[in-house]
């Protein structure tokens, strides 16, 4: 067979694969390619062992090349029938494969177990000269490892803080933003540049009054997060403007001019008690912002009404305080009252009396021409 045509022989299949069957709606079912032993294996089936000697082949040359051009056509067809069940000696060889794995196994388990010095730790080979160092230099040495050990130790200390103090920042963001929400469902808030604004005053009601009434909402940072959250602690503030601050009423008094009788009677309105009320911190001052505003609101509406009023005796408006007599010999006096913190600080360093040098009637012409004006 020597002197016959050299056939080159692919021990690989090829990655095509074949069309085994096409549906009705168009979809192929393909046929997945040999591997490269059963590829060999087709090949091998293909060898004829009855032919002649190499003379035969000779002059057989040309029938042979077509012989294996026609097989090499019916390749598609073999790769279908197949079947690598239908190798001799199949299930021995998987068999001793099988055995020869479990085998390398075991010998690899036994001589682990019988050679001590794969499962013994070899002594670390120690320098004669280290036992005779001195003491001196042993305790040198103890203090810088103990020193090293120290320095890891307080690296760790401050990431553990510094973790904890991240964690603090991020649970008052998330508060700040809860309460951020709740202020935002109770109270008109808009966002101008970097600053959170807020609406005290009327005008969503129809109000007129020139007063802004604008707070503005902060984070609250006057706290130490070394120490102990207290329980009232607010993340969040609010700044009012300094003519809202305390607590206003209007004071509503009757009096009689005659001698005998005196006072008929004082009423304080819109008057807020100065007992602590259950909510938070910039809830109540708010609360008291708004009440001052409405006040102050109410007392201008009053004066402007009072100087446009004719009537027989003019009304007097000085200061925070409506003068007026409705009937002869009947006074009725609307007062403002106003107090701030500051007041209370005041007294309590008192100060020397100052003459009151003050124009009550100038002050209520002027008062009254401004009213006439802005009317």
């Amino acid at each position: 067979m020597s002197g016959g045509p050299a056939v080159r022989i692919s021990i690989e299949s090829s990655c095509e694969k074949q069309v085994q069957e096409v549906a009705l709606d168009g979809t192929e079912t393909y046929v997945p390619p040999l591997s490269m032993s059963q590829n060999l294996a087709k090949l091998a089936q293909r060898i004829d062992f009855s032919q002649g000697s190499d003379s035969e082949e000779d002059v057989e040359g040309e029938p042979k090349d077509r012989e294996w051009g026609k097989q090499d056509g019916e390749e598609e067809e073999g790769t279908v029938k197949f079947q690598p069940s239908l190798w001799p000696w199949d299930s021995v060889r998987n068999n001793l494969r099988s055995a020869l794995t479990e085998m390398c196994v075991l010998y690899d388990v036994l001589s682990v177990v019988k050679e001590k010095k794969y499962m013994a730790l070899d002594p670390v080979s120690q320098d004669p000269a280290a036992g005779k160092t001195p003491q001196v230099f042993q305790l040198i040495s103890k203090k810088k490892s103990l020193a090293t050990a120290a320095m890891i130790l307080q690296k760790g200390a401050e990431k553990l803080s510094k973790s904890v103090a991240e964690n603090q920042e991020n649970r008052r963001q998330r508060d700040f933003n809860s309460e951020l929400l709740r202020l935002r469902s109770q109270w008109k808030l808009r966002k101008v540049g970097d600053k959170i604004l807020g609406d005290l005053s009327y005008r969503s009601a129809g109000s007129l009054f020139p007063h802004h009434g604008t707070f503005e909402v902060i984070k609250n940072t006057d706290i130490d997060l070394d120490k102990k959250i207290p329980e009232d602690y607010c993340p969040l503030d609010v700044q009012i403007p300094s003519d809202l601050e305390g607590s206003a009423y209007i004071k509503v008094s009757i009096q009689k001019q005659a001698p005998d009788i005196g006072d008929l009677g004082t009423v304080s309105l819109f008057r807020q008690q100065q007992k602590n009320k259950a909510g938070m911190p910039w809830h109540v001052k708010l609360e008291a912002a708004q009440n001052v505003l409405l006040c102050k609101e109410i007392f201008a509406q009053l004066s402007r009404e009072a100087v446009q009023i004719k009537s027989q005796i003019p009304h007097i408006v000085v200061k925070n305080q409506i003068i007026s007599q409705p009937f002869p010999g009947l006074q009725l006096s609307i007062s403002l009252c106003h107090s701030t913190g500051e007041k209370k600080n005041n007294r309590a360093s008192p100060e020397k009396p100052k003459p009151d040098d003050h124009l009550y009637v100038l002050e209520h012409n002027l008062h009254q021409m401004m009213r006439e004006n802005c009317c």
